[in-house]
C-alpha cells in the first residue's frame, strides 16, 4: 500500500460526498408497501431474514472459534438496559485515560486518542476505497477489543438505528443527556448551518440545535485532541483546519444535533432502499457515501448523513469523526446495514471494488482480497478476505433482531 503520507489533506471534505462509478444498475422492485418501507417494518423483515441466515451458515459452517453457543450479539443502543450502557460509557472513559500507544504524535494524548490518529492517518486509503467498508468493520472490532482488554468491558458495540431520531435527535436515549446516554446536544449556538464544500458541489445543511459543547450527561467534560483537519464551517466554505492537526489542541466535545439530516438521507427509506436496490458492492459503497456518479449530486448517503445528524467538532471532520465517542455507535450500524445485505445474499456479495486511495487519488492498483489491512500500532494486519464474514476470521459476532 502507498505511505499515507502521500494522500493529500487537500482532497478532505469531498470525502463524504463524491466519486465515479460505472452504469447505474435499475432499482429492483420490492416485495414491501410504501408504508412497510417507511415505518421500518421492511427493514426490520430483511434484518429477519439476514440474521436466519446468518445463523444457519454459522450452523452448518462454524468452527471451534465462533458457534452458535459462543456468538457476540451487537444490539441497538435502546434494547440495552441501563447498567449496559453505563458500563459501556465506563469503559470508553476509562479508555481516554489509557496511555497511549503512539509516541510520536503529539495530539495523542490516550488509547482512544489513538484510534482518532490512525484513523486520521488512514483517511486518504479508508473512503471512496475498496477498503471502505471491510477497514472500518476491522477498525470497530479493534476498538471493541480495547475496550475489553484494556478496560474489562464485557458487552459488544452498540449500534444506532439513524431512522428512529430523525424528529428529534435530543430527544433519544441515545442524546437525552441522561447518565444512560451517549452524552447529549451542545449548548444551543444560533448559527446558519454547515457549508460542506467540495471539488464537485457546495451543499449547505440546514442549522442543527446546538453547535456549542455537550452539557451534560457522559463526556461532558471530555477534551478533544487532535484536528481540526477538515472541518466544515458554520455558514462559510472555508474549513476551518489546523496548520499541524496531529498537535495537542485541547478544546470541548462539541456536537450540532440535526434531524434534518437524518429524515432525508438515513431515513428506513433511504436504508431499505440502499439495501434492496444495489445487487453489487461497487453500487452498495457508492451509494452509502453518497458518491455524486451513483447518487448524484446532493447527496449524503447514509454513512455522511449519521456523521453530520451528529457532528459539529470532532464529528463532522471525516479525519478526527472518531473523537465523538458516538463515531462507533454510527458506524456500528453501518457495518449492520453491511452484513444485513451480505447475509440477504451471501453467496454473491463477498466481493470488493475500487483501488486503494480515495477517489483513486493518487492513482493506486485495483485492491485484492489477499491485499492487507493496516491498523497498526492498535492491531495486526489481516486480508481483505479475512474481515468478509462477522464469523470467522477474527470475529464472531452477529447484529439482534430487538
Amino acid at each position: 500500500m502507498l505511505s499515507p503520507s502521500s494522500i493529500l489533506a487537500a482532497a478532505a471534505l469531498p470525502l463524504l460526498l463524491a466519486q465515479s462509478a460505472s452504469a447505474r444498475l435499475m432499482p429492483r422492485a420490492t416485495n414491501y408497501t410504501q408504508e412497510a418501507v417507511d415505518s421500518g417494518e421492511a427493514l426490520s423483515d430483511l434484518h429477519a431474514q439476514a440474521y436466519n441466515n446468518a445463523l444457519a451458515r454459522l450452523a452448518a459452517n462454524g468452527t471451534s472459534q465462533c458457534t452458535k453457543d459462543n456468538v457476540r450479539v451487537r444490539r441497538e443502543w435502546r434494547n440495552m438496559p441501563g447498567e449496559d450502557r453505563i458500563a459501556y460509557t465506563d469503559a470508553v472513559t476509562c479508555l481516554q485515560s489509557k496511555a497511549p500507544l503512539y509516541t510520536d504524535i503529539a495530539g495523542s494524548k490516550s488509547m482512544f486518542d489513538d484510534f482518532v490518529a490512525l484513523h486520521q492517518n488512514m483517511t486518504g486509503y479508508v473512503h471512496m476505497s475498496a477498503t471502505f467498508l471491510l477497514w472500518h468493520r476491522y477498525y470497530i472490532h479493534t476498538y471493541e477489543e480495547k475496550l475489553s482488554t484494556e478496560c474489562g468491558y464485557t458487552g459488544t458495540l452498540p449500534y444506532w438505528e439513524w431512522s428512529l431520531d430523525g424528529d428529534d435527535p435530543a430527544s433519544s436515549p441515545i442524546f437525552d443527556g441522561s447518565a444512560t446516554s451517549m452524552g447529549s446536544d451542545g449548548a444551543y449556538v444560533a448559527h446558519d448551518g454547515l457549508v460542506l464544500n467540495s471539488t464537485e458541489q457546495v451543499i449547505t445543511l440546514p442549522a442543527g440545535t446546538g453547535g456549542g459543547c455537550v452539557t451534560s450527561g457522559p463526556f461532558t467534560n471530555m477534551t478533544v485532541h487532535l484536528g481540526p483537519e477538515a472541518m466544515p464551517n458554520l455558514g462559510s466554505v472555508v474549513s476551518n483546519n489546523s496548520d499541524t492537526p496531529t498537535a495537542d489542541n485541547p478544546r470541548c466535545l462539541k456536537r450540532d444535533l440535526n434531524g434534518a439530516v437524518l429524515r432525508t438521507w438515513a431515513s428506513f427509506r433511504n436504508v431499505t432502499d440502499l439495501i434492496t436496490d444495489n445487487d453489487n458492492i461497487e453500487w452498495f459503497q457508492g451509494i452509502a457515501q453518497g458518491q455524486t456518479n451513483y447518487s448524484g449530486l446532493g447527496q449524503l448517503g447514509v454513512h455522511g448523513a449519521g456523521h453530520y445528524a451528529f457532528g459539529l467538532d470532532p464529528g463532522s471532520d471525516v479525519y478526527i469523526s472518531p473523537g465523538d465517542p458516538v463515531f462507533y455507535l454510527h458506524h456500528t450500524q453501518l457495518d449492520r446495514v453491511y452484513w444485513l445485505w451480505q447475509n440477504l445474499d451471501w453467496e454473491n456479495r463477498q466481493t470488493i471494488f475500487g483501488t486503494g486511495t480515495m477517489e483513486n487519488s493518487p492513482p493506486s492498483p485495483v485492491v485484492q482480497l489477499d491485499d492487507l489491512l493496516d491498523l497498526g500500532p492498535l492491531n495486526d494486519e489481516i486480508s481483505l478476505s479475512n474481515a468478509m464474514d462477522t464469523m470467522a476470521g477474527p470475529f464472531c459476532y452477529i447484529y439482534a433482531t430487538d
